[in-house]
């Protein structure tokens, strides 16, 4: 997600333990599992709402329908794919 390695969360740490001290760093870390957790889920929430306003309004079915128009099968490149196929095992 953020691509952050586990080197990277040790240091983190480590500055972490300096600055805010051995007694608060449970603490600081609990509000932000908390921070983090509420953050996923608002983003779950945004997720569902524009999912749920796409089903609705119709442009998930017209997606599906561009998508299946514009299909190799559709536009008959599936035997030109074959055809390379066959040429590259040539």
């Amino acid at each position: 997600m953020l691509d952050i390695g586990w080197s990277e969360l040790l240091v983190i740490g480590v500055v972490a333990l300096i600055v805010v001290g051995p007694k608060d760093l449970p603490v600081m870390f609990r509000t932000l599992g908390r921070f983090t957790a509420k953050a996923r889920a608002m983003g779950r929430e945004f997720q569902r709402a524009m999912d749920d306003a796409a089903r609705e309004s119709g442009v998930k079915e017209t997606a599906d329908d561009l998508r299946k128009m514009t299909s190799k099968n559709a536009l008959g490149l599936d035997a030109l794919d074959k055809a390379a196929s066959k040429f590259e095992k040539w």
